[in-house]
């Protein structure tokens, strides 16, 4: 029972370490609060999730971690953050024009902003939560 709690207690360590080490490449070593970011999803197979902008938001969230030396798989966590669970939504800023869809994900790591162009290109705003 003590070996397996031993390795729970660092696996939980670690996971910290990594976590803190993500959100370090993020903002620059924590010398910023936020960072944009801007993807061409052309890198990116949304086939799977065709009208969920959500899900795309996530693909896209994942990827720009990937490219900043994080782990987009195990780093980040959608479903829980320090406030308990996390939000997600996507909105129309123009009513009726889906080409306006700006999208709000909350992890564990911070908060992101995402919007897309009419060409090739999603825009990634991430946010250090305080």
């Amino acid at each position: 029972m003590t070996k397996l709690f031993l390795s729970f207690l660092l696996l939980v360590s670690f996971n910290s370490f990594a976590i803190d080490q993500c959100i370090s490449k993020l903002t620059n070593n924590y010398s910023i609060d936020s960072r944009s970011f801007k993807v061409d999803t052309d890198m990116i197979d949304f086939h799977s999730h065709e009208n969920d902008y959500i899900a795309q938001s996530i693909e896209l969230i994942r990827a720009v971690l990937n490219l900043s030396g994080c782990d987009g798989d195990r780093d980040v966590n959608f479903g829980h953050g320090p406030n308990g669970r996390t939000k997600h939504s996507c909105e129309d800023l123009v009513s009726g024009r889906a080409v306006s869809s700006a999208c709000y994900i909350e992890t564990n790591i911070g908060f992101f902003f995402i919007t897309r162009d009419l060409q090739t290109s999603a825009f990634v705003i991430y946010n250090r939560w305080d």
